[in-house]
């Protein structure tokens, strides 16, 4: 009898752990949907983030060192009414810039629609 017994216990538990299984893959397979809903994709951030965001500031610090890229690019930078066209000027002015201050950022193009001067003004 005992016998008996452990082999209708082994077969119950195997059909508890079986019925579970199939249970969990089913409830898992239908609720996969919903859960990537909720995951933001290029597709849903392009969706539902249509507000246009509002002009990007830039701090002191970033003038600065945008400032001692002047030689890379070529391009003369005015902070506040004062014109930067080479490293010596950044070097001999650079502290008129306002490291805690914020600026915003505007472009001067030629007729040909290069960019002849970048501006930056204090707000």
């Amino acid at each position: 009898m005992s016998k008996f017994v452990e082999s209708y216990m082994d077969f119950v538990f195997a059909v508890l752990i079986t019925t579970t299984a199939l249970a969990y893959t089913f409830w898992s397979m239908t609720d996969w949907p919903d859960t990537f809903e909720l995951v933001p994709s290029a597709a849903t951030v392009f969706i539902e983030d249509t507000q246009i965001p509002e002009e990007v500031t830039w701090s002191g610090d970033q003038v600065v060192a945008k400032l001692y890229r002047l030689s890379n690019e070529n391009i003369p930078i005015e902070v506040n009414g004062r014109l930067f066209q080479s490293e010596a000027d950044v070097i001999q002015h650079q502290n008129a810039v306002s490291l805690n201050a914020r600026y915003a950022k505007s472009f001067v193009f030629t007729h040909t629609g290069r960019v002849s001067k970048i501006v930056f003004t204090q707000q």
